[in-house]
């Protein structure tokens, strides 16, 4: 990065700093040189934090590093989510606040505890944490930010550990993790790093849209506009067309590197989508020399799912078959995890007797519908109740009239071998899970779970947990232990070459080529029957979706698609 002169007055500042601007413009790059600049006079037992939302984007954060760090100085630099950073403080200080020690409560975990609590839950979360020292994670921040505040000697540990704290997405923290970094600001610097027009989470409790200025009434940090600059696609105009997005500008003219494609009869988005990722992949590898990395984002989790299951097969078209691609689904975490377990429970047959292998199986069937049914839908519950008497019955020797039990005892009975080698064991025991729409369920949720090389972090757990003979011992727990763990730290693991999440999820993500599905009845990206706030919200989020490519943009809409700018927007009709 060439160090223009404000660049050159952020690293010679001290005290708090705002620094603003948009995807790409070097906000995270500056931050690390600053970072480095910092380390040099540390103590030895002294760090600078980076801390940010998602796992996503402390990966993003730890590449990066990579190319501007040495070691010795990327040994000095902890980057770390939000969720990850506050459970650490909760686990080491929480008694301080309660009298006993602190526990988390994983997600999978607080979805099967709200299922079957029947009150306010989140009165009974505020319970847990006052009474127990059990925290949920919507729970964690407000514990640590209470523990800043109210012990000196907690604050001043962290603030003389972390001289240094770097805020990434500022602009979306809630009023929790606000009062956290308030409580550090007393001691620690802080660099705030900002973009208020990519604010896509004011439907969270807590997030506020004028956080941004509270920093600036409190902090008084020195402020610095990045806004102008673009690192990520310069030259590109793919910023340029997102603003001209977000702000309803006609006069941007729309640059040759976004594309949009209409679809009508006999196509679907989905089979459409399928179509132009074969093409955009084929252009993209030959356009960079190299495999590229190309995300399908639409604007909810059910277009994701059904584009999903069009591409992972191969799709008759009017020009021909289109072959199935092969991809990575970012959807469900918590249902994808309870699905793993009914995986797991099925890799710990061979050491198991009959009646305890099955039992074990189908409450872990039993569990899912229960994350299910936190969620809010309602029709998990009849399945609940259903495998729970098929339980009940196959216990007491009785007859089994719940398709899915009857399912799970065939497939013990007709028997199951593993190797050790975590990755096809793993597929093996996944193929059980047939023979019932509720069993197909779980098999396309245990899909998302990433498991393709040996490795992958479950892979490896899975490899620890064999028995060098039969079967793997405790895989349940061993599954369970390292989700979890993702859950909170970072995912070490590459990129998949194609990737399919909604819009909110590729916040914090890049790739070569993006693709934007909208649905033809549901999923839209903009609709005049919308208030003038939603239509608005939709536009951020319209502008964080195109931002998250480097190279194209595709959008696959369908003819009566209202115009994202104006009337000027004028849809291809060929491919």
């Amino acid at each position: 990065m060439h160090l223009d002169d404000t660049r050159k007055e952020i690293l010679a500042a001290h005290g708090h700093l705002l620094i603003e601007g948009g995807p790409g413009c070097g906000k995270t790059t500056i931050a690390l040189l600053t970072a480095r600049e910092t380390v040099l006079t540390l103590a030895p037992e002294q760090r600078v934090l980076f801390l940010s939302f998602s796992r996503a984007a402390v990966r993003q954060i730890s590449d990066r590093m990579r190319g501007l760090l040495g070691s010795s100085a990327r040994d000095k630099l902890e980057i770390r989510t939000f969720h990850a950073f506050f459970l650490d403080l909760v686990r080491s200080h929480g008694r301080l606040l309660t009298g006993t020690p602190s526990s988390f409560i994983t997600p999978d975990r607080e979805g099967l505890l709200k299922a079957d609590f029947a009150g306010d839950w989140e009165q009974e979360t505020h319970r847990l944490a006052l009474e127990e020292g059990r925290y949920v994670f919507d729970r964690l921040a407000g514990t640590a930010a209470s523990l800043l505040e109210r012990s000196a000697a907690v604050r001043v540990l962290y603030s003389d550990t972390y001289p240094l704290i770097i805020v990434d997405e500022f602009q979306d923290t809630n009023t929790d993790q606000w009062r956290a970094v308030q409580a550090l600001s007393t001691s620690s610097r802080i660099i705030c790093l900002a973009d208020p027009d990519q604010r896509i989470f004011d439907h969270i409790p807590g997030v506020d849209e004028t956080r941004v200025q509270h920093a600036i009434e409190y902090l008084k940090p020195r402020r610095f506009d990045l806004s102008k600059d673009n690192h990520r696609s310069p030259g590109a105009g793919l910023l340029d067309y997102a603003n001209a997005v977000l702000r309803n500008d006609q006069a941007q003219p729309r640059p040759d590197n976004v594309k949009s494609y209409e679809y009508w009869w006999p196509y679907t988005c989905e089979t459409r989508v399928h179509q132009l990722l074969v093409a955009l992949r084929t252009y993209l590898e030959r356009t960079l020399g190299r495999t590229p990395t190309i995300a399908v984002l639409a604007p909810a989790n059910f277009l994701v799912g059904k584009i999903s299951e069009t591409i992972s097969t191969d799709t008759g078209t009017p020009e021909g078959t289109v072959p199935a691609v092969e991809h990575e689904l970012n959807w469900d975490p918590e249902l994808a995890a309870a699905a793993g377990y009914v995986v797991a429970t099925i890799m710990e047959w061979p050491g198991l007797d009959r009646a305890s292998a099955i039992t074990r199986t189908l409450r872990a069937v039993t569990d899912f519908y229960r994350v299910k049914l936190a969620g809010g839908v309602e029709g998990a519950r009849t399945t609940i109740r259903t495998i729970e008497r098929a339980i009940t019955a196959f216990e007491a020797g009785g007859t089994i009239r719940a398709k899915a039990a009857t399912s799970i005892v065939s497939a013990f009975d007709a028997g199951v071998d593993f190797d050790g080698a975590p990755v096809p064991d793993w597929q093996t025991a996944r193929a059980r899970l047939q023979g019932s729409a509720e069993l197909q369920e779980l098999f396309t949720k245990a899909r998302q779970l990433r498991l393709f090389k040996a490795t992958d972090a479950l892979a490896w757990a899975l490899l620890d947990a064999w028995d060098g003979r039969r079967t793997y011992i405790d895989a349940a727990a061993t599954v369970q232990r390292v989700l979890a763990n993702e859950t909170l730290e970072a995912s070490q693991q590459d990129i998949a070459p194609v990737s399919l999440m909604s819009m909110h999820k590729s916040k914090g993500k890049e790739f070569d080529g993006v693709i934007i599905a909208e649905g033809q009845y549901g999923a839209r990206l903009l609709d005049t029957t919308w208030d003038s706030k939603r239509i608005h919200a939709n536009r951020r989020l319209l502008r964080v979706a195109i931002t998250r490519a480097r190279h194209m943009v595709v959008f696959v809409r369908p003819v009566n698609a209202v115009p994202l700018i104006g009337d000027m927007w004028v849809d291809d009709q060929t491919t």
